[in-house]
Parts: structure tokens; C-alpha cells; sequence
């Protein structure tokens, strides 16, 4: 997450499918981390909007007192045990980057999901590709990293939530919830809901 876009468009995208998540009981002590880049300029009336904006409470939002690109000391300071949302500035990374804070590894991703049945949900945007091949490719390099994994996706043509977890029968539940809100419009935007091998 970037201040500079908060508020836009994808914000209420998210906060709507949250929301729905959450409403139908999916979603088990649930809460967010913006993965904000430029975390130490957010005042308190960015968090509120925020939370508005995911429609969750502020309590939820997870808060650090390390820069991001500490990774090791970054992800230690997350102690939350319920489900998770990371709201990075681009998504999963698939092999070397230039600028690792607006990422997440699959290793960081296997250590939050390890041993646990957990659900968490990550913001993948899309830039010059097909938003399925770069699902794919996400899934691919996931496999490599996290045995058993599980993974369901919604997709649009320029970003995607994927929905991570050890456990098949909460990333089904997630799918069919989200197939059941768009209906006949489901088979374009949602994939998943099993192993990515």
C-alpha cells in the first residue's frame, strides 16, 4: 500500500469483497497489513480511512515500528494468529526484484501460513500481462516453496486477491462464496479453490 492511492478505486474493491467475506463468516480473527511503503509519513486520519475503506476497525490494522525492506525484524512483529490480509503496493514476487518492499516472498507467505489454518488473502497487481498468466506464474513459484498449499483467486484484468491456505476447505468455502456473489459472471473471474499443482 502507497498513501499516495489511497482512496481509490481498488480501495472500496477490496473493502467490499472483505466485507462480504467477513459478513458471510469466512474470515476468523481477522486482520490487515498495509505493507505501506512510506508507513512513518501515515498520520492517524489515514488509518481511519483506511479502515473505513476495508470496512473493518482500526484495532485490525497491523502496525510496525520497522521499515519494510527489514524483512526478517518486519515479519516478526507480525504475532497475529487469525486470518490476514497484506495489502502490498505490487504482490507476490516470482523470482528477483528491484525494490523487495513493495513485495512479498513465498518464503515470508510459507512462514505466515506455516503450521496453521490460516486463510490469507493477498493484493496482486497486474501490470502489462493477462492477469491469469501472472496468477499462474505466482502459483508455479508458490508450489515450489509451500508444500500443500492451497489457492483460490478473483481476478480482473488488472489486479487479483488471492486466497492462500493450508487447509482446501477454507479456500473452497472462499471460492464458492465469491462464485455465489457474481454468479454468471463467476467462470471470468474467480479460479482456483485447489492445489496449485
Amino acid at each position: 500500500m502507497n498513501l499516495a492511492f489511497l482512496g481509490d478505486a481498488l480501495d472500496h474493491w477490496k473493502g467490499s469483497l472483505i466485507e462480504s467475506l467477513r459478513n458471510s463468516n469466512l474470515l476468523s480473527g481477522f486482520a490487515v497489513d498495509p505493507m505501506a511503503v512510506d508507513w512513518s509519513a501515515w498520520q492517524s486520519d489515514d488509518v481511519m480511512a483506511f479502515a473505513r475503506l476495508l470496512r473493518i476497525n482500526k484495532s485490525q490494522i497491523i502496525s510496525h515500528s520497522v521499515y519494510i525492506a527489514n524483512r526478517n525484524t518486519y515479519f516478526d512483529e507480525i504475532r497475529h494468529n487469525g486470518d490476514l490480509f497484506l495489502d502490498l503496493d505490487t504482490g507476490i514476487a516470482t523470482g528477483r526484484v528491484q525494490n523487495i518492499y513493495r513485495y512479498i516472498r513465498p518464503t515470508e507467505i510459507n512462514k505466515l501460513l506455516y503450521n496453521s489454518n490460516r486463510l490469507v488473502a493477498v493484493y496482486q497487481h497486474v501490470r502489462a500481462r493477462v492477469t491469469s498468466q501472472r496468477i499462474d506464474e505466482v502459483c508455479r513459484v508458490l508450489n515450489g516453496e509451500i508444500v500443500g498449499l492451497q489457492w483460490c483467486s478473483c481476478e480482473s484484468s488488472t489486479v487479483a486477491m488471492m486466497f492462500l491456505s493450508l487447509s482446501s476447505v477454507r479456500v473452497a468455502k472462499v471460492a464458492t462464496h465469491i462464485r455465489h456473489l457474481l454468479g454468471q459472471n463467476a467462470s471470468r473471474r474467480i479460479r482456483g479453490a485447489g492445489s496449485t499443482t
